[in-house]
């Protein structure tokens, strides 16, 4: 059974390129041009995988908006921004949101289908890892479930996506010691070469969702200039 991928792009020709890059390779792929035809789509099938862009027609914020969305009913749900938008603050916010990754238009389609292959492959070593025998890590109040991907918080589950969940367990790993590099940090992502200022955008989007469910959540601490630790019992 071929994975899903929905595209949603307001532009024609780049809609059919991409479409056609991707069921080359083997994807099945459903295309719109707007949210609103995409929400309708999500509420009959689940994709493996939405590409977005940001400006999608009148609507300046529109893919934002859909991911968002797409993320309430499905918070594993692999997504990828493919804009012509590449400022500093609307990539943190794209990441933010709980995207896998941000590309830039233009784009190669060759490479696109690299990215988005190197996605499924990681998440397939993610399925093949899994045994009977739950791993769970605890530290303190914090309980993390490896094989489930299921992060506690004093009983509380945290809802982290894919990046954000392998960026607290290395800190969670290394919380003897000094703690977690921005290079050790950079590797856990499993997206290449990662730049400190998006690990940061991980650890506060990170940090948000455990202080959603306790606002005095302080477990996560800046090592100048190395990276960040675990500082609870």
């Amino acid at each position: 059974m071929p994975r899903t991928i929905f595209i949603v792009e307001d532009d024609p020709d780049q809609r059919q390129n991409c479409a056609d890059a991707l069921r080359r390779r083997g994807y099945a792929v459903a295309a719109y041009a707007s949210r609103a035809e995409a929400l309708r789509a999500f509420a009959e099938t689940k994709p493996d995988l939405a590409i977005l862009d940001i400006m999608l027609g009148d609507e300046i914020d529109g893919g934002f908006d859909l991911c968002r969305e797409l993320l309430a009913v499905r918070p594993d749900l692999p997504v990828i921004f493919l804009t012509s938008r590449v400022d500093d603050i609307d990539r943190i916010s794209g990441l933010r949101l709980g995207a896998w990754d941000y590309q830039a238009k233009p784009v190669s389609l060759a490479f696109l289908a690299e990215r988005v292959g190197s996605l499924f492959r990681i998440l397939d070593l993610k399925g093949a890892a899994q045994t009977n025998e739950r791993k769970c890590l605890r530290a303190g109040d914090l309980e993390i479930d490896e094989e489930r991907m299921q992060v506690t918080w004093r009983g509380q589950p945290i809802e982290l996506t894919y990046t954000e969940f392998n960026v607290l367990l290395e800190i969670v790993r290394n919380r003897a010691g000094r703690g977690a590099s921005y290079d050790d940090l950079a590797r856990a992502t499993r997206q290449g070469v990662v730049e400190n200022n998006t690990i940061n955008t991980h650890i506060l989007h990170i940090r948000a969702k455990l202080r959603a469910a306790d606002p005095g959540f302080d477990c996560i601490k800046s090592v100048y200039g190395f990276g960040y630790r675990w500082s609870c019992p």
